[in-house]
């Protein structure tokens, strides 16, 4: 009698382990079959470094809310703001791994130089010619896009935040003339496409960390920096900044990316509803960017940051001067052929 209960324990002991060894085997892993297939919801996490009071985390909200609806709860996105998952760098490295599974940033260039590309000064000089430099049918995008690919990344657009301006503690007088000295020293990413330009345009630059920026203001280290929106300057450095010159130099355009690793793990009708929602956020900000912009600007009036917008006129003159002095230095890191194509698409418009 015992070995006979023995041996139903037993058999109920292995049935019930090919039962959990079966339910391992459905959880949305590889193949593109996970999301449809699986009852089980699949949760994405979404890296990005713009903080909360930020066009782009409006936009990644919405994002996260219709692809919950649109997918009927099968797949979720989770969204880290203000680099929560850590600094770009780190992020798209894991972005490429598949272990976080997708960002809105920007890319680091250290594998590629042409992942730069976004950021070369005066590449756009309105948000109108924005919208087609940095559509779906430009050289840029193509070229971008490509890349992304080859390291095992789905590019799904591109996020216009702004145009980047000069916040400053000084005064700069010579602004309005790229090529004449500014006489103000400011923080400058450390990317050729912005270190090159910006101090062609007369001012003398430093290289700082970008977390760091907001504490090297205040304690003098610099007198300003370049590198941020109106919508960024207000959230970031407005309780240090006296002045804000919206100049243009750069577009502030981070970009949507996938991992290819996780795209594998939804099923083909999730994959393409996922991608819709990437694709459709990254069209609104090109909406909503303009007038961002000019929200933001107002706000820092009403701070006491004197604001000096520019003139269409005043931007193309300076958007000459750059090409003509910084765009061949910059041809010497990219190649004459990368340049080309950037024009090309300019004389287009």
């Amino acid at each position: 009698m015992r070995i006979k209960k023995l041996l139903v324990v037993g058999l109920m002991c292995i049935a019930f382990a090919a039962l959990c060894i079966g339910m391992t085997g459905c959880g949305g892993s590889g193949g593109g079959s996970g999301s449809g297939d699986s009852g089980d919801t699949i949760t994405l996490r979404l890296a990005s470094d713009a903080p909360e009071d930020h066009i782009a985390t409006k936009l990644n909200t919405w994002l996260c809310e219709e692809v919950e609806k649109r997918t009927e709860g099968r797949v979720k996105v989770d969204y880290y703001p203000s680099s929560q998952l850590g600094d770009y760098a780190t992020v798209y490295d894991e972005i490429k791994q598949g272990t976080i599974d997708a960002g809105q940033m920007t890319v680091p260039d250290d594998s590629d130089k042409r992942l730069s590309m976004p950021y070369v000064p005066y590449y756009a000089t309105s948000f109108e010619e924005a919208k087609i430099l940095y559509g779906p049918d430009s050289y840029m995008t193509k070229t971008f896009a490509s890349v992304l690919q080859e390291q095992g990344v789905t590019f799904e657009g591109f996020v216009l935040e702004g145009f980047i301006g000069v916040g400053s503690t000084k005064e700069c007088k010579n602004i309005k003339n790229f090529g004449e000295k500014q006489g103000v020293k400011i923080r400058v990413p450390a990317p050729f496409t912005f270190n090159v330009p910006d101090k062609d345009y007369g001012f003398e630059g430093v290289t700082i960390a970008y977390s760091e920026t907001p504490t090297a203001i205040q304690t003098n280290v610099v007198e300003g920096w370049i590198g941020g929106t109106a919508n960024m300057n207000y959230a970031w450095v407005a309780d240090t900044i006296k002045y804000f010159y919206f100049n243009k130099i750069h577009a502030e355009a981070t970009n949507y990316m996938i991992s290819n690793k996780t795209l594998e793990k939804l099923s083909d009708e999730d994959r393409q509803i996922v991608e819709a929602c990437f694709q459709e956020a990254s069209a609104k900000s090109f909406e909503e960017a303009d007038k961002n912009e000019h929200d933001y600007m107002d706000k820092m009036r009403e701070k006491g940051i004197e604001v000096t917008e520019f003139t269409d006129e005043e931007v193309k003159a300076n958007a000459e001067k750059c090409r003509e002095i910084s765009w061949p230095k910059l041809a010497e890191e990219y190649g004459q052929e990368v340049m080309d194509g950037l024009q090309k698409d300019i004389d287009a418009l």
